[in-house]
């Protein structure tokens, strides 16, 4: 059974990507055949990567340290908390006043006409139902009105350009970490794997045994591969 690698689980994929790329390799396949060994051999040579995990990952530890420390800036960068920009505030008043005032404005002119020229009818609440009726008017024009500024403010809104990010924005971080993932990947498959690969293609199935003929270039002793 293959044991379990010893990292981060958003790191395990890119390592049997790693892997699968350099088993491969030119280098590696030419190894396979001078051993003697076709897919069996590739299949061990898989196995016998992820049981010594430690000593090819200890050969890109510089990549990954960087990697992992802009990958847990980036992480705590997400969590800050962010304010609402000045615009989705100034959006969303408009939108309030665009569609909330004249509804109710409207369903208030609509009860007050019907009431004051019902009103109107009769000569005792005739004072009324023309005040009501006045006031009708006046609720109609108010969602008139504001139906008209909030359709505009939110068309000013939108046409508005956005302002371009900072250098020192989301986009720089993501970029430095997207670059130094690839370098962490490059490093681990021509130090780690390729060399690791090699050494192990005429060694025969012994994967319990120690590793031999194969030294990480670049080791470091605060390199940690678990979390």
């Amino acid at each position: 059974m293959d044991r379990p690698l010893r990292l981060p689980q958003q790191d395990r994929a890119d390592f049997e990507t790693a892997l699968s790329r350099a088993l491969e390799l030119p280098q590696v396949r030419a190894a396979l055949q001078q051993s003697g060994d076709g897919a069996h051999g590739a299949e061990r040579l898989r196995r016998q990567a992820r049981e010594h995990a430690e000593y090819v990952l200890a050969a890109a530890s510089p990549e990954y340290e960087r990697y992992a420390a802009l990958r847990a800036d980036a992480d705590a960068l997400a969590r800050l908390p962010v304010d609402a920009p000045g615009r989705e505030r100034l959006s969303g008043w408009l939108g309030v006043l665009a569609l909330i005032v004249p509804i109710v404005a409207g369903s208030a002119a609509a009860v007050f006409l019907l009431l004051g020229y019902g009103l109107r009818l009769t000569d005792s609440l005739e004072v009324l139902g023309e005040a009501l009726s006045g006031a009708g008017w006046i609720a109609a024009a108010v969602a008139l009105a504001s139906a008209l500024a909030g359709g505009l403010g939110l068309l000013r809104a939108a046409a508005r350009p956005r302002p371009a990010e900072s250098p020192g924005g989301a986009g720089v971080v993501d970029g430095g970490l997207e670059e130094a993932r690839s370098a962490w990947r490059a490093a681990l498959t021509e130090r780690g794997l390729v060399p690791f690969l090699v050494a192990r293609a005429g060694a025969g199935d012994g994967g319990g045994e120690a590793v031999s003929g194969f030294r990480p270039r670049y080791t470091s002793p605060d390199f940690e591969t678990d979390v």
